[in-house]
């Protein structure tokens, strides 16, 4: 492989990575109303996981538990 075709296929790969941390951001169980989902999966689509974990980090622990 060419260091071009290695360069497409990391990138290829870090976006799948962030659409699949968006993915997860919009079905999370947590109970948080839609505006924040939404604004957390497009934190973590451009960001990554960094935005995923700064968010998650900016919401109380009460609304992360899956029980409720």
């Amino acid at each position: 492989m060419e260091q071009m075709d290695l360069v497409v296929l990391l990138i290829i790969l870090l976006i799948m990575l962030h659409i699949m941390f968006c993915y997860r951001a919009i079905t999370t169980g947590a109970h948080i109303d839609d505006v924040k989902r939404y604004v957390w999966g497009t934190i973590s689509l451009f960001f990554g996981p960094l935005g995923y974990y700064l968010f998650q980090n900016l919401l109380p622990l009460d609304s992360l538990d899956p029980r409720e």
